[in-house]
């Protein structure tokens, strides 16, 4: 689990996630990349054709399932449905990377139900290693060092 302080952009998650993807691919091991919102429309539209549950199988091939971004937009009912249910499936039986910006108090921010969140957290963090990133996003360092624009944040 990749999580930033303060909602701050560019502290590195995505690029944290994307070398542990490429440092298992190295060793052998079967990974697939999502943004939240391509694993949640993915998984959508296996619900519009009813074979969700063949969705999440043939994900679940894969050793390593990786999702960025996820809280960047909210999720409606079923999205956050579709997704704790993924998640319920890969619980113990592959591991999963996920890189959000959001404090695990706050994800009933973009998870509407209060124990769908709890829910998902509780297998998510059952047997994970947590990486918490903090600071100035590396790309406004550049933009100040440029001369670019300041931009506050406060």
């Amino acid at each position: 689990m990749l999580q930033s302080v303060g909602l701050t952009a560019g502290t590195g998650k995505s690029h944290t996630l994307i070398a542990l993807g490429i440092a298992a691919v190295e060793h052998g091991h079967r990974v697939r990349y999502f943004t939240a919102a391509e694993l949640v429309e993915t998984l959508y539209r296996g619900l519009a054709d009813n074979s969700v549950g063949k969705v999440i199988d043939t994900l679940l091939r894969n050793d390593l399932i990786l999702v960025d971004e996820l809280g960047f937009a909210p999720l409606d009912d079923t999205g956050a449905q579709l997704l704790f249910r993924f998640v319920a499936a890969a619980y113990e039986r592959r591991s999963l990377g996920i890189a959000s910006h959001w404090p695990f108090e706050s994800w009933g921010r973009f998870l509407p139900e209060h124990t769908t969140a709890v829910s998902m957290l509780d297998r998510l963090l059952h047997h994970c290693h947590t990486i918490v990133t903090d600071g100035d996003s590396y790309r406004m360092k550049q933009a100040r060092a440029k001369g670019g624009t300041r931009l506050n944040t406060h």
